[in-house]
């Protein structure tokens, strides 16, 4: 009896021991597959955009000063080569007139172009430039264009001619794309003549919005340029 009664109190010891949590087992020693916290979550870094600069299109290079007489139509086209040389896809927002005086924009289109900065044919490519001739890579260069020649279609039997030019607000430029941007401008009313200083384009990609002026100082008159 008395071995009995002392097992039966070491049991009763050692379970009072437990219960009080002087002798308890961790659940989890070795710490195996529990969640781990940053010790610091602040410190983590997401990654960052890249850095295209503050005009990607490089709008701001090779500008031009033009005169034209405005055509009977009423209005004259300008023609602006863009080269997206970036890694991303540009969406164009909005075209203006840089500083109008007696100006009006009448529209904004954009039609695909060689690096040349000529209108594309259906299918064309840019095979036609020679290796080591850029052919006006990285240029925007301005032209004006002949008001009446879109209005004129060509024959059945010729070749297909340049794609139909598109609205400017929403074109997207892919990388490496030429597009030629063909501003029409007319002279306000009651004026002998107009002037702009360039043409701004607001443009945006990834949440990223650009704004860039092509230097194209444009004069536009009735009567012709002296």
């Amino acid at each position: 009896m008395a071995v009995r009664s002392a097992a039966l109190m070491g049991g009763a010891v050692l379970t009072a021991l437990l219960a009080s949590g002087c002798m308890a087992v961790e659940a989890n020693p070795l710490d195996v597959n529990s969640p781990r916290m940053p010790e610091n979550a602040s410190a983590v870094q997401q990654p960052a955009t890249a850095d295209v600069g503050d005009d990607p299109l490089n709008l701001a290079e090779n500008g031009a000063t033009l005169c034209s007489t405005q055509p009977g139509i009423g209005f004259q086209e300008f023609t602006v080569l863009v080269h997206n040389e970036a890694l991303e896809t540009f969406t164009l927002d909005d075209v203006t007139l840089k500083d109008p005086d007696g100006l009006t924009l009448v529209s904004a289109e954009v039609s695909p172009a060689n690096r040349e900065g000529h209108h594309k044919a259906h299918g064309e490519g840019d095979e036609g430039a020679e290796d080591g001739d850029d052919g006006g890579h990285g240029t925007h260069g301005a032209e004006p264009a002949p008001a009446a020649a879109s209005i004129t279609a060509p024959a059945a039997a010729e070749p297909a001619g340049p794609v139909e030019p598109v609205p400017a607000d929403g074109y997207a430029v892919s990388t490496h794309e030429y597009v030629n941007l063909v501003v029409a401008v007319s002279i306000a009313e009651g004026a002998d003549a107009g002037t702009a200083q360039g043409v701004t384009v607001v443009y945006s990609t990834g949440g990223q919005e650009f704004t860039g002026t092509h230097p194209l100082v444009v004069e536009l008159t009735r009567d012709g340029c002296a």
